[in-house]
């Protein structure tokens, strides 16, 4: 059994984390950004702060200078105006397709827009489980897929294709980093554009 005794935490590199969001900066103009699951702040403190505009959305009520909504994250994404940003953070313990899925169904982006998510999945992946939210990308029907976990880099890459085609638009870049724990934690990032190549 884990130390941890099944509670999730946070346990990922900061810098790790803050790399992959300065990268996203660095590509997009005018940044406004959408923080889902935006917790304590780090990643705001770290590069956030610097965007132009700025929402988080979070279960736990904070009481600083970010302006957020306290809630369901799975509820609360239908209220929020999602046409007025252009960075989508999805930062969940777990799948962040679930929110993805409805955020590039309901956006019709006018300029840049990039995608920063945390995917936890990989253990689930390992036991041959694909949640609804990648079934719902990738075109799996079945939930059971033996040996997932070996092809997740790919499921991550079909994600992003797919993305680019729900919203009419080209991959600018891509970054994909992997955790060095035993949940194999996966951080990307895509930016897109409609310029033609």
């Amino acid at each position: 059994m884990s130390k941890f005794r099944g509670v999730k935490t946070n346990n990922a590199k900061i810098s790790a984390k803050k790399d992959i969001r300065e990268f996203v900066m660095s590509q997009i103009a005018k940044q406004s950004v959408l923080e889902v699951f935006s917790g304590l702040g780090e990643m705001y403190d770290s590069v956030w702060h610097k965007a132009d505009d700025y929402q988080g959305i979070d279960k736990v009520k904070v009481f600083d200078s970010r302006d957020t909504l306290c809630g369901d994250a799975h509820k609360l994404i239908r209220r929020a105006d999602v046409q007025r940003f252009n960075i989508f953070d999805i930062d969940a313990y777990g799948s962040p397709y679930e929110i993805l899925d409805y955020i590039t169904q309901t956006i019709r982006p006018c300029g840049d827009v990039a995608f920063v998510l945390t995917d936890g999945t990989n253990m689930d992946l390992k036991l041959g489980r694909v949640c609804k939210g990648i079934r719902n990308f990738v075109g799996i029907e079945n939930h059971i897929l033996k040996r997932a976990s070996v092809i997740h880099d790919d499921i991550i890459r079909m994600i992003a294709k797919e993305i680019a085609r729900r919203l009419k638009m080209r991959i600018m870049s891509m970054r994909i980093a992997k955790g060095k724990t035993g949940s194999s934690m996966r951080y990307w990032a895509i930016t897109l554009t409609h310029d033609v190549v």
